[in-house]
């Protein structure tokens, strides 16, 4: 039997951890054997040299919103299930779990729930799609990057919505506070902010 990584002297640091490390020890070598594989491949065919500006702006924003999919998506919860543990309702109408059971369980489950960890794993694919299919790469990533887009637009209407709700209940407590005033210039403007919809 295989004594755990945080029995061996130079992981000390984490013996009363309940952290996987062996595990996690094989997903990096999963990634790195991916990659490698990936280069092997490719090797003596051609690459692109660099990614463009405009084509890393565009993988960069379609990793962030892919991976954020993945981890924090009702609809790809049935990927996560295996590994995680249901807690709620997030905001922005995303999930909230935790990673469950031992061993690459655990692993997978803190890899699967974790959309900064699936950063990487996202991005390589995506650059990896890229070497070989560039066009239809960049039409895929299109996609998740418009998505990204769109959700922070969403974020911000909410937000302006907030802020013109907490205006107008500000405004309504000044005057149950300071009483009738009689209107003035700035007065009536005070009132038209406060009741706009």
């Amino acid at each position: 039997m295989l004594t755990p990584l945080q029995d061996r002297p130079f992981f000390v640091g984490y013996r009363d951890e309940e952290t996987p490390l062996g595990s996690y020890a094989l997903l990096l070598g999963a990634y790195g054997t991916v990659l490698g594989g990936f280069l092997g491949w490719r090797h003596g065919r051609a690459l692109p040299v660099r990614l463009t500006l405009r084509d890393a702006l565009l993988l960069g924003v379609a990793t962030h919103k892919l991976s954020r999919i993945l981890a924090r998506d009702f609809v790809t919860s049935p990927l996560r299930a295996p590994f995680v543990r249901y807690e709620g309702t997030g905001p922005a109408a995303e999930v909230r779990e935790s990673p469950r059971g031992h061993g690459l369980r655990r692993a997978v489950g803190d890899l699967v729930s974790c959309n900064f960890c699936l950063g990487p794993w996202v991005a390589g694919a995506l650059v990896c799609a890229h070497a070989v299919r560039p066009r239809e790469t960049r039409l895929v990533a299109s996609i998740f990057a418009l998505t990204a887009v769109s959700d922070f637009l969403h974020r911000a209407y909410e937000w302006v919505g907030e802020g013109l709700k907490r205006t107008r209940r500000s405004a309504r407590a000044m005057e149950v506070s300071e009483g009738p005033v009689a209107p003035g210039p700035s007065q009536g403007s005070r009132e038209s902010w406060a009741t706009m919809p």
